[in-house]
């Protein structure tokens, strides 16, 4: 044979060497593994999906933002859960934020909005869902806002807002306890510790600021401004409130105007609460006595004695038309008639 070749019907077979042939074939399983380090291999994959989804989610944000667009502020309107009281859009940080804006010829962080549903009462086509300080100084500053516009329901509406306005210009104990209240009220959460779960807060911190909001009117407007009440000075308000409620609305009320120091209004609507303090409307029924009756939620009532009469008093809001007449079954339970 030739070259190592043996032709058997035209089929080829390569024939080795004797010595070539005798070789044993190395196994595989006689090459060493190489060394690596223990869950190296993990360690790096985990790095890569958190650095992946950080990617993905900035992705995201500059596509929102590069899908902002400009529209008239006059048809975009303050969300119902609007959260800021009217004198922080007279505030130095409000003017600073609104020279801002003029200078850049608009605001360059857009703000977001709903679509509202056609055939809206007062015609306008947005709703705000955060930015409702930059969408006032591009309204009077008579230029178009750039917005993101994003459908939501109004507890995700509701949730944003809450966070965005919290992580910006800090809110007042009593601005956030309005944006509480109205989401309890409307039954947005069932409870307020699912409320303050729902945003990451401490149940204490959302309650305290639930108690300042539900202060009567006459006290709130007491102070030069609600934004000034503090959070510490809930309870001891509400304890005042309770403990005498004639005399502090009748301070409140003496004192609404005077220019007095915030400092010194707490302290005499806290002085009228002591005096007097034991007295209620189950130990006495004068003709001015005033019950503070505790709805829960942070919703409050009063019950007033006027005469020979009893007075309800309370937000006609808590209680829908169509559920009043189911009070009268429970009063007549109460009074066992």
């Amino acid at each position: 044979m030739s070259k190592g070749l043996s032709k058997v019907r035209n089929i080829q077979f390569d024939i080795p060497p004797a010595d070539q042939a005798a070789a044993p074939t190395p196994s595989p399983a006689a090459a060493p593994a190489p060394a690596r380090a223990p869950y190296t291999g993990i360690m790096r994959h985990s790095a890569s999906v958190a650095q992946a989804q950080q990617a993905q989610a900035r992705i995201q944000q500059l596509e929102q933002e590069r899908g902002a667009q400009k529209v008239d502020p006059n048809t975009i309107r303050p969300s119902r859960w609007a959260n800021r009281h009217d004198t922080a859009f007279q505030a130095a940080a409000f003017e600073s934020l609104k020279t801002e804006i003029a200078d850049a010829g608009g605001n360059v962080q857009p703000i977001k909005i709903r679509p509202l549903a056609e055939g809206a009462v007062d015609r306008a086509r947005y709703e705000i869902v955060f930015g409702h300080r930059r969408h006032r100084a591009c309204l009077e500053l008579g230029l178009q806002v750039l917005a993101v516009v994003q459908e939501m329901d109004d507890r995700e509406l509701w949730t944003e807002m809450e966070r965005e306005n919290r992580n910006r210009e800090g809110l007042s104990a009593w601005e956030q306890g309005m944006m509480y209240r109205r989401a309890l009220d409307a039954g947005l959460f069932p409870s307020l510790r699912m409320l303050a779960s729902s945003i990451g807060r401490d149940s204490t911190a959302v309650s305290e600021a639930v108690r300042i909001a539900s202060l009567p009117e006459e006290v709130i407007a007491a102070f030069p401004s609600p934004n000034e009440i503090q959070f510490r000075w809930a309870a001891p308000l509400a304890d005042a409130c309770r403990a005498n409620p004639s005399a502090v609305r009748s301070k409140a009320i003496e004192i609404a105007g005077t220019g007095l120091p915030t400092v010194e209004v707490f302290s005499a609507l806290i002085s009228a609460g002591k005096t007097g303090a034991g007295r209620s409307c189950t130990e006495t029924a004068g003709p001015s006595c005033i019950l503070q009756l505790d709805l829960g939620r942070g919703a409050t009532a009063q019950l007033k004695t006027k005469g020979k009469r009893l007075v309800l008093e309370m937000d006609a809001d808590l209680l829908p038309p169509e559920r009043r007449a189911e009070l009268a079954p429970l009063l007549r339970k109460l009074l066992k008639r």
